[in-house]
């Protein structure tokens, strides 16, 4: 299993207060391990939402051989649009 983070989840990691930085890298740790609240969001073959206090995390979930997942965007809820 392999993560990639975008340029955007990558600087919001970057900008937020390392008790929150924490609590999101956690929050892909479970994805990893497909825990937690995670939607597949519709009008999408492969695209999910995972859900960690007022925070979305928007992936993509790949499998082909091996399970490749691409971190699109993280945000505050009233801050993304999925």
């Amino acid at each position: 299993m392999k993560i990639v983070l975008k340029k955007q989840p990558q600087k919001y990691l970057a900008s937020v207060p390392t008790s929150v930085r924490k609590k999101l890298e956690k929050g892909i740790e479970q994805i990893m391990n497909n825990e937690g609240d995670i939607v597949r969001l519709k009008g999408y073959n492969c695209r999910y939402r995972y859900k960690i206090a007022h925070y979305r995390i928007i992936f993509d979930r790949l499998e082909d051989g091996e399970i490749l997942i691409i971190v699109i965007e993280i945000n505050t809820r009233t801050n993304i649009s999925y």
